[in-house]
């Protein structure tokens, strides 16, 4: 992100990744991301909703896989030899073992933000969902609402 839209605002910036989905991303804290890993094989069970694409292992812990295009009743992009999984750090005591996976389309990238960059208010369909939107250079980034995906999650 150049220097010229950080030199406006007064609060400091904060090293975020962008999660690449479709034409869009989700912008989070770099701290909230425990690991980017390949695509491994996932277990569906019965009376999933939707958004949840299954279970994985990770570190011989079986975590919840979310598909946040489907959360946000976006079409899902076509799967790709890119694809990874954003293995996420919980924010609250919800959801045991605390860790879950975002699907992403490719590597992340990291960019410094700050809340004066939020240049609008989610769409009707995200507003449980999406917390914010910032217009980055790497896309339009959506700040998701990880308190209520985490409580949907442990539902």
């Amino acid at each position: 992100m150049p220097e010229s839209e950080l030199a406006n605002t007064d609060a400091p910036p904060v090293r975020c990744m962008y999660l690449p989905l479709g034409d869009y991303g989700l912008l989070v804290h770099s701290a909230g991301v425990a690991e980017i890993v390949e695509l491994s094989p996932i277990r569906k069970t019965d009376n999933m909703p939707d958004w949840i694409t299954g279970y994985m292992s990770w570190r011989g812990v079986d975590i919840p896989l979310v598909a946040m295009e489907r959360a946000l009743e976006k079409p899902l992009p076509p799967a790709g030899v890119r694809g990874r999984i954003a293995v996420m750090h919980t924010v609250g005591n919800a959801l045991r073992p605390g860790f879950y996976g975002i699907v992403i389309q490719r590597l992340p990238t990291v960019v410094l933000a700050n809340e004066r960059m939020l240049t609008s208010s989610p769409d009707a369909g995200e507003v449980d969902w999406i917390d914010g939107v910032m217009e980055l250079e790497v896309g339009r980034g959506l700040v998701p609402a990880f308190d209520y995906l985490e409580q949907r999650l442990a539902a």
